[in-house]
């Protein structure tokens, strides 16, 4: 059936009725129903319609088999994270024009959007989104999947997580790509909902250790010894332990992005046990680690980190400590980035005026932190805000934070 769809996007492209193309072949009804696939038909009568319109319908079934292959590798290298073959694929499949064709045009659109996400380009890859989303009752089952799991991996990006995971929990087991379970894992990640995200980095990383896609790999163990240490602090010899071998890991395939992560996570974990040299070594090397090429929140992130560090540990003098912070104040303000938030407090903190300190907590930090998502930090400076308020005397505020917090509060002993 795959001459009549090729005969109708020719007889389209070529500006002709099917009454045009059908004179003196068949009837205009017949025709019609070898466009749709659902009659049977000679291949003497769509030689003769392929004759009429130009085309060799021998190449150009081979056009369409080779298209089809194209979209399978570009699938597969944007699973993969091959950049080079990611943007040659793009290439080659933007000089073919069947790609839209009806059994191209849905995938073709949504790799593309996908493509997009790749290169953290949120906005243009939901323009394509949008288009498609007004069309969605013509997609196929695996088109319909594949739009769930690139409309996922969007709201995460744009840190919609609990839309995140309502599209990505919709995805059917008939979908092949298991890729999802690692956007899932980290999606519960991000609200904190430790036991699920260990749940689906595990299973993440069983298909990724399965189709040998190492740096997936590496980023699902991450993702793992994350959640082990999320509540309370896991066995930190065995955590570095493990750290180390990712560590060798990376340079083995030359993945200087993740070796970057790792080196911050590590800095991080030696920071909430207090061990606050180490922490600072740690983060240290992952600045080290970074390039003009390394995003600006993945850089801002470590370098609060380090601040914060230096700080707590007293290992930096206070006029390098405002250098690093009105440093990243600045870059984070020019990317827009969430983090600068971080850089007032540790500027506010320094210029040691509890007052202004604590009022910038109240009136800017907890509401970015809840707009934002960051439950972590909102729960972290609530408590230090609500201790301020103790301190100072201040009980009616107090008193109104704590209401608010056991009013959120879920109780796990009687579900609600």
């Amino acid at each position: 059936m795959i001459e009549g769809k090729l005969i109708k996007f020719h007889r389209e492209e070529s500006g002709l009725t099917q009454e045009q193309l059908a004179q003196g072949i068949c009837s205009t009804t017949h025709l019609s129903k070898i466009e749709r696939g659902i009659t049977e038909y000679s291949s003497e009568i769509t030689d003769l319609l392929a004759k009429r319109l130009g085309v060799d319908m021998i190449a150009e079934r081979s056009r369409y088999e080779s298209l089809q292959h194209a979209l399978a590798k570009w699938n597969d290298a944007i699973i993969m994270i091959r950049t080079h073959e990611i943007h040659q694929l793009k290439s080659e499949i933007e000089q073919e024009p069947l790609r839209f064709l009806s059994d191209f045009f849905f995938q073709y659109h949504l790799l593309l959007a996908r493509y997009h996400l790749f290169l953290d380009n949120p906005p243009r890859a939901n323009e394509i989104l949008t288009m498609i989303k007004t069309k969605q009752d013509s997609l196929s089952p695996f088109e319909s999947n594949l739009l769930l799991h690139v409309r996922g991996i969007y709201y995460y990006s744009t840190r919609k997580f609990d839309c995140c995971i309502q599209s990505l929990k919709q995805i059917d087991d008939e979908y092949p790509n298991a890729e999802y379970y690692f956007h899932l894992a980290t999606a519960y990640h991000s609200i904190h909902s430790n036991t699920f995200a260990y749940y689906y980095g595990q299973r993440a990383l069983q298909f990724f250790q399965k189709t040998l896609n190492i740096l997936k790999v590496i980023d699902s163990e991450i993702l793992i010894l994350i959640q082990l240490n999320a509540k309370e602090p896991f066995d930190m010899e065995h955590t570095k332990q493990q750290y180390d071998k990712l560590l060798r890991v990376c340079e083995s395939v030359n993945s200087m992005e993740r070796a970057h992560k790792i080196h911050n996570n590590l800095g991080f974990e030696y920071f909430r046990r207090k061990r606050y040299k180490e922490s600072k070594a740690s983060y240290e090397r992952a600045l080290e680690l970074t390039t003009e090429n390394t995003p600006a929140s993945s850089y801002l992130v470590t370098l609060s980190g380090y601040i914060l560090s230096c700080m707590k540990g007293n290992l930096l003098s206070e006029e390098e400590l405002n250098h690093l912070a009105n440093s990243g104040l600045k870059k984070a303000r020019e990317h827009q980035d969430p983090t600068f938030v971080f850089f007032e407090i540790y500027l506010l903190t320094l210029k040691r005026n509890e007052e202004e300190l604590y009022e910038y907590m109240e009136k800017t930090a907890l509401p970015h932190f809840k707009r934002t998502g960051s439950q972590l930090m909102y729960q972290h400076y609530e408590r230090q805000l609500f201790l301020y308020y103790v301190k100072t005397g201040q009980t009616e505020k107090g008193f109104e934070l704590a209401s608010e917090k056991m009013t959120n509060e879920i109780s796990y002993y009687e579900l609600e």
